[in-house]
């Protein structure tokens, strides 16, 4: 059977609790420390440790740090008078007191923290083997590098905004000292995560059980690659997970973001933050890790008044089409004809949910683009990709491919999972759009402040302040 990357709570309680309690309970601040003489003793010690590695990420990034940029971008509607710290995000005039997203960076460094802790200490540990090594190294390389690439986008103007990416990013923690830090280089930030990446995907095992393997660390290449307009390489990334064979689209639109048993998740997940609502002969584990999405969105309730609903420019364009299913079963518009009309997202409208932080079809949409802006994509191969992702939607095929129809198709495909404003921001750098909602794509709120704790760095540079205009 497949095997799919993925974090789950049963893992955790595999492995126990009896050791290090320290190590799961480490809060990230320079007067707590993870001393390798009481805490890390051994290798099954290490493999708690990266265990709570995985757990913090799957804390982040269940939907509440991909909610921030599908906010800023133009998918959801404002929301006014719903969640303060979101209406200012939508209006782009995010403070650096603003404490909900002040706490998804901080948990993104506790995961960076502890991998870096790992991979200090994972070689002088009693039992250590080779292979041991090796793949805890990979896994802990794995976690730091799409923590760095998640706040990176968030916190720092985008790859290509200067000719040379000299332009500020966010601080880059390649080490376990919690010595505060100022900010990298955009570009120093992105070499390190695309070292981290290949060291994971030379040194991860093919099969991994329920965490990151080789194929996650590639999708996420083929991810990173993109941003980076480094085209080649993300098509080549792209096309050796979809040629890999490990990996399926899933034909139900409804699968992507649902409560899956954990022997049977979508064929096309690639690595994916598990949710598990499930008995034991000795337990029930209960463990939810959609609830940035769930919390939100979520609008099956016909009373329902989510905190985020759509856009109106993003549900015309998901149901002008009336033969799409992604506009027939991701939306659903309520107070029909009155003033008070909004849109509904029905994407997330389960409960235990699990969150693909990587899928097969993102890798569809990677290889598609690349190969039209690579040369028109005078072999086809882009377009077979985009006309199976369209026939499971019921629509009809396309005859021929530009990259308008692969940026639309990447807007109805990945909308609310945190793409949209990323793939704007990208456009932005290639010159192929000046405007989101109205506003330049670089004014200085499309980037959030950092939180005020950065500022025990002495001279720490926070991000322009002013918003957008």
């Amino acid at each position: 059977m497949k095997k799919i990357a993925a974090f789950l709570a049963i893992a955790a309680l595999a492995i126990g609790t009896s050791s290090c309690e320290k190590i799961l309970d480490f809060q990230a601040n320079t007067d707590s420390q993870i001393p390798a003489d009481s805490a890390i003793l051994t290798i099954s010690d290490a493999q708690e440790l990266l265990v709570s590695v995985y757990d913090v990420a799957a804390n982040t990034y269940g939907g509440w740090m991909q909610n921030i940029p599908e906010v800023m971008a133009d998918n959801v509607a404002d929301p006014l008078g719903l969640n303060g710290e979101y209406a200012q995000i939508w209006r782009w005039t995010s403070s650096f007191f603003n404490g909900s997203f002040g706490g998804q960076y901080r948990d993104a460094y506790i995961a960076i923290y502890r991998a870096n802790t790992l991979l200090e200490e994972v070689a002088d540990l009693e039992g250590a083997t080779p292979d041991a090594i090796q793949r805890i190294s990979a896994e802990a390389k794995f976690i730091r590098a799409i923590s760095h690439f998640h706040l990176v986008r968030i916190w720092a103007m985008p790859y290509g905004y200067t000719s040379d990416n000299s332009h500020l990013g966010i601080p880059l923690k390649i080490s376990a000292d919690q010595t505060p830090q100022m900010r990298a280089t955009v570009m120093d930030v992105y070499a390190s995560i695309i070292q981290d990446l290949l060291d994971a995907e030379a040194d991860l095992p093919t099969e991994n059980g329920i965490f990151a393997n080789q194929m996650a660390a590639k999708a996420m290449l083929a991810k990173v690659y993109l941003e980076m307009g480094e085209f080649t390489d993300a098509k080549a990334k792209a096309g050796e997970v979809i040629n890999s064979g490990n990996y399926m689209l899933e034909q139900d639109l409804t699968k992507r973001f649902s409560d899956h048993h954990n022997d049977n998740l979508p064929a096309e997940f690639i690595f994916t933050l598990v949710s598990t609502n499930e008995s034991t002969a000795t337990d029930t584990i209960v463990d939810e890790r959609g609830t940035g999405y769930v919390w939100h969105y979520r609008s099956d309730d016909p009373n329902a008044n989510p905190a985020l609903k759509s856009s109106q420019d993003m549900y015309v364009a998901a149901t002008s089409d009336t033969s799409d299913l992604r506009g027939q079963l991701w939306y659903e518009a309520r107070n029909i004809g009155s003033p008070d009309e909004f849109y509904v997202v029905s994407k997330f409208n389960s409960s235990f949910l699990d969150a693909p932080l990587l899928h097969l079809t993102e890798m569809y949409l990677i290889y598609a683009e690349c190969n039209v802006r690579l040369n028109g994509d005078s072999d086809d191969s882009g377009l077979a990709l985009i006309n199976a992702l369209r026939q499971r939607a019921g629509l009809t095929d396309l005859s021929s491919l530009t990259l308008n129809d692969v940026m639309r198709e990447r807007r109805l495909e990945m909308a609310f999972e945190g793409d949209r404003l990323f793939q704007l921001k990208r456009q932005g750098v290639q010159g192929e759009i000046q405007k989101i909602r109205g506003v330049d794509w670089d004014c200085p709120g499309m980037i959030l402040q950092f939180p005020n704790f950065e500022g025990t760095a002495q001279g720490f540079v926070y991000n322009e302040e002013g918003g957008c205009n």
